[in-house]
């Protein structure tokens, strides 16, 4: 009995360990990412933000009298210092700067069928050589500079815990019906980022009808939610139902060979009040994408209406606050976006670039965002770059990102080279316009009472790149930028001091 025993522990055994090899041979697991190190120079003279006031200015002559007063007491109290010794705490209004950081990207997917699918991305870094750890601080919660909770690189204080987590979702698909469907933290993305390109929880469903050679995309988006917040601790949640959705569908269709056509639609429903501001906004888009042989081009046009509710401060003549009401703002306006491309041979192509939006780019006399009235365009997340610095995401200086490109035209170009076989070298030039110009009446240094005028020319740009690819794998890219300041820079920044920005920096990136 013992001996029948052990040969059906044996068999079952061995039952079990093939029924884990067939289910392993089922599963599968597959991996992608990046190494990036990175030496970065930038210097400038320039603001990058507005540091002054936007209220309306009462008596210009005072707070001119006040700004020279402050002036002369920081310069004699810095004189003091000096004279017993102390290092100056005043610095050049001036700025040369030298960095390194590192980055990692590990995107991994697994499946036990041909049905379902996980997908984990993550991300650790930028981490700065030397640098303490810091959050994450952009507009949008995003910081292109610092990225990932707890990231930092100085001696001693490098954080245990610097991983952010990029995607985190469910793939379902069905091949027979051309179905696919993603639940969880995933890329949502319109055309060319030009309405939205953000990370975020959601659902998105994909379905392809091949004969009619077109595919529908839709799903929604939860941007935020506040209904856990519990304002007045007495241990319940009182913020039901304040929250922020967004909600898309489009359609592809590539009937023609060398024709693409894209409609989109995207919504906001953002009920969240805890920032001040909710807003029912539509953006409508078509884009057109047209290849040929020796030519392409992109045609694309946006339109954005809706409604805006914003709480607003009312004050007196002294600056307080007497009082809160909420405004309604009508939305209506929009987006264009052309680019040309000439294909001279396989080595060399030039480039033409316009994108621009409706309205007028900062503040209004009032002190309210100048894009929530006289056809202004209100930006949803988007995520695009164009140069180098005047509209970037990407790392350096950036004047502004594709959440704060509200009243502004950029135009430009660019030709990529490819020489000497591995490498590919890109020039560009570029120019910054405002739509309208920028409001004066607020400022405090650079208004008229001081002399300056407003225009519409924000500035120049000349761009620079060459990527070196060392192996399939690896490459070497050099990036740089110069960008010259124009008037209509100086009246929204509210500064007049300085006129160049200049970045430069080297990265080695590995994939695997």
């Amino acid at each position: 009995m013992k001996r029948l025993f052990l040969f059906f522990v044996l068999v079952l055994s061995a039952s079990a360990l093939f029924a884990q090899e067939e289910e392993s041979q089922k599963s599968s697991l597959n991996f992608n990412g990046s190494f990036r190190v990175r030496a970065t120079n930038v210097g400038r003279d320039v603001l990058l933000n507005r540091t002054t006031p936007i209220t309306l200015v009462k008596d210009p002559e005072k707070e001119h009298n006040d700004r020279v007063q402050s002036d002369a007491t920081a310069i004699a109290q810095d004189l003091e210092r000096r004279k017993l010794g102390q290092p100056s705490q005043l610095t050049p209004r001036k700025e040369d700067v030298s960095y390194y950081d590192t980055r990692f990207l590990y995107n991994m997917s697994f499946s036990s069928g041909k049905y379902v699918e996980g997908i984990w991305g993550m991300q650790v870094g930028d981490i700065p050589f030397g640098g303490k750890g810091l959050q994450s601080t952009g507009p949008d919660g995003f910081d292109p500079g610092v990225i990932g909770p707890g990231s930092g690189g100085e001696r001693g204080r490098t954080s245990a815990v610097n991983v952010q987590t990029n995607f985190l979702y469910l793939n379902f698909r069905i091949p027979e019906s051309a179905l696919f469907i993603k639940v969880g933290q995933q890329l949502f993305s319109s055309a060319q980022g030009r309405v939205l390109f953000s990370t975020g929880t959601g659902v998105s469903v994909l379905k392809n009808f091949q004969f009619l050679r077109l595919s529908w995309e839709g799903g929604i988006l939860r941007a935020k939610d506040q209904s856990f917040l519990d304002v007045d601790k007495n241990g319940f949640a009182d913020k039901n139902y304040q929250s922020s959705n967004i909600f898309y569908n489009k359609m592809r269709i590539e009937y023609f060979r060398n024709v693409r056509n894209e409609i989109y639609s995207y919504y906001l429903d953002d009920n969240d009040k805890t920032d001040g501001e909710t807003s029912r906004l539509f953006w409508h888009g078509f884009h057109n994408e047209f290849n040929f042989q020796t030519f392409s081009f992109v045609v694309h046009g946006i339109y954005n209406a809706g409604i805006v509710k914003k709480l607003t401060p009312l004050v007196d003549d002294n600056q307080i606050t007497y009082y809160n009401t909420t405004r309604r703002h009508a939305i209506k306006g929009g987006m264009y976006d052309f680019q040309f491309t000439y294909r001279w041979n396989e080595s060399l192509n030039f480039n033409l670039i316009a994108l621009g939006t409706t309205g007028r780019p900062g503040y209004d006399k009032n002190g309210e965002e100048a894009n929530l009235k006289g056809n202004g365009y209100r930006t949803l997340a988007p995520g695009f770059s164009i140069s180098n610095i005047a509209t970037d995401f990407t790392g350096g200086y950036a004047l502004f990102n594709g959440s704060s490109f509200s009243g502004l035209n950029e135009y430009g170009f660019f030709t990529n080279i490819i020489a000497f076989g591995p490498y590919q070298f890109t020039l560009g030039y570029y120019q910054l316009w405002a739509t309208k110009s920028p409001e004066i009446k607020i400022n405090r240094e650079f208004n008229e009472w001081a002399g300056y005028k407003t225009s519409t020319y924000m500035g120049m740009e000349y761009n620079l790149n060459v990527r070196y690819n060392v192996t399939s794998d690896f490459q070497i890219i050099f990036r740089s930028g110069y960008y010259v300041a124009g008037d209509a820079l100086f009246v929204l920044l509210d500064s007049k001091y300085g006129r160049v920005l200049r970045e430069a920096f080297v990265t080695f990136e590995h994939r695997f």
